[in-house]
């Protein structure tokens, strides 16, 4: 009787702590945001958004960008990921909102980060000797 008492409450502490595990683990996995969508961080307390992001990926090559255009909304917050796909050094330059990235090396990326304040199409370009006379631009509209 006392061995079967023993197995029991082996099977009890055992079911307790696959329980107790799942529901400390659960709420520890996090999804992350499909490429191009908007995240949103906002404080424990349920105030106000504070971030709003739009994710973009960029890619550089001879002598054109992909995409060759972009659209967000004014007031969201800007992150463009730009990636060298070419056989030169390149940048990316942005007309009228003062952003630039670095030149980066073939098959470096780089990220900017800015605010699309207000509306209105605004270009970009690599601004290395002459790409963007030779096509290397695109555009970026802000509604």
């Amino acid at each position: 009787m006392l061995m079967q008492n023993k197995g029991l409450l082996i099977i009890i502490i055992l079911v307790v702590l696959l329980v107790g595990g799942y529901f400390l683990f659960v709420g520890r996995t996090k999804t992350l945001p499909a490429p191009g969508s908007v995240t949103r961080e906002v404080p424990f307390n349920g105030g106000e958004v504070v971030t709003s992001v739009r994710a973009v990926q960029l890619e550089g090559k001879e002598f054109s960008f992909t995409p060759s255009s972009i659209s967000v909304k004014a007031g969201e917050k800007v992150r463009v990921s730009f990636t060298n796909a070419g056989s030169f050094p390149h940048n990316i330059t942005f007309d009228g909102l003062n952003v630039a990235s670095d030149t980066i090396s073939p098959g470096e990326s780089t990220t900017v980060e800015f605010t699309a304040s207000e509306s209105g199409t605004f270009n970009f370009y690599c601004s290395v000797g002459n790409h963007r006379a030779q096509g290397m631009e695109g555009s970026l509209e802000v509604e």
